[in-house]
């Protein structure tokens, strides 16, 4: 019966507590660097990528009326003419800022937008010829009985027969500054799927440095861990012999799974896979541009490799730890048991 309460405490409490304490120490160097975020999201292949029909959908969507959006592969000729790489990557890394200042107990609520006022600057200013010129030239023909701007919209969208492409052109300058004053100065990313998380289920870290939660709660789970390790040793071996060899083949277990878990990260197979997988034309039923995707794919490979080296580390320091305990064990001598001693008493015979 000890014995077996020892193996239940082992496997019920030890190993899932075990298990986490090496997930949370293997992610602990990078899950809460903000360098680490920002590197990933600094890298300016995406951006280079992302200036293409990606990015033009968005906008389209955000920046004008149903009524008043333009061809898709139009606009993303016009866009590069005043969204630049280095735009998107200062409003990628304010984002991260912005993340990261929350969790670190900052009393701002947390509103995750792309600042757009920069674009409607230079659509105003020195970009407005250029975009427009670009954008009417790359304008389609307008189908038999479409006119070439919508009814309640101000902006040109295809060119009619007859039409030069210059008047198209004046056209959209001279209708920019109203369409321009409708447009909104920020891009709510909470609320147009680019972001689906639940921020208010993250609100008790609010006030608390989320770092010291994070190590408090690892700190926690080892005492615990360790308690619930003894305990079952203690129950489960006889003498320190049996205890040390119960404790190692404990730690063995969720060591060797995780070990082998990082080696399969790691692997040329799971990275492989992983770069299928993002090659999907759509990621959660939003089509994005093989571009882009290529330039997220070589950006999150290297770094699901280095994640995987993490674990791997874990799992040797804690396969090590389980091997010096059953050394120690094996070098420990066995207590012999010993037999009650049997007290003869004469009888006389009478």
């Amino acid at each position: 019966m000890r014995k077996i309460l020892g193996l239940f405490i082992l496997l019920g409490v030890f190993l899932p507590l075990a298990c986490a304490v090496m997930t949370l120490t293997s992610i602990r160097p990078w899950v809460l660097d903000r360098g680490f975020y920002e590197q990933l999201v600094g890298d300016k292949r995406l951006y280079e990528a992302l200036l293409t029909e990606d990015l033009s959908i968005r906008f389209d969507e955000a920046m004008f009326s149903a009524n008043e959006q333009l061809p898709v592969e139009a606009l993303s000729n016009a866009l590069r003419e005043v969204v630049t790489p280095d735009y998107l990557r200062t409003q990628s890394l304010h984002i991260v800022d912005e993340v990261f200042n929350y969790l670190d107990g900052s009393n701002k609520p947390l509103a995750l937008s792309l600042d757009i006022v920069p674009i409607k600057a230079a659509l105003a200013g020195a970009g407005k010829m250029r975009f427009a010129s670009t954008l009417a030239a790359a304008l389609p023909k307008c189908p038999n009985g479409e006119q070439p701007i919508a009814g309640d919209g101000r902006l040109t969208r295809c060119i009619q027969t007859g039409e030069s492409v210059d008047l198209a052109a004046n056209q959209i300058i001279a209708a920019l500054p109203a369409a321009l004053a409708d447009m909104p100065d920020q891009i709510d990313l909470e609320n147009r799927g680019y972001v689906g998380a639940n921020w208010y289920d993250f609100a008790w870290l609010l006030g608390s440095g989320i770092h010291a939660v994070l190590d408090m709660s690892i700190l926690m789970m080892i005492f615990v861990a360790v308690g619930a390790g003894f305990v079952g040793a203690y129950l489960g071996g006889n003498d320190l012999h049996g205890r040390l060899k119960w404790l190692s083949a404990s730690l063995f277990v969720p060591s060797s799974l995780f070990l082998f878990s990082g080696l399969v990260m790691t692997s040329q197979w799971m990275l492989g896979w992983i770069s299928s997988s993002l090659a999907t034309p759509r990621w959660d039923g939003v089509h994005y541009s093989e571009g882009f995707r290529e330039a997220v794919t070589n950006v999150i490979v290297p770094e699901v490799q280095q994640v995987g080296n993490g674990v791997v580390l874990t799992g040797v320091i804690a396969c090590l730890i389980a091997l010096s305990l059953l050394i120690w064990s094996l070098v420990t001598p066995a207590e012999e048991q010993r037999s009650p001693k049997m007290v003869q008493i004469p009888v006389r015979n009478s």
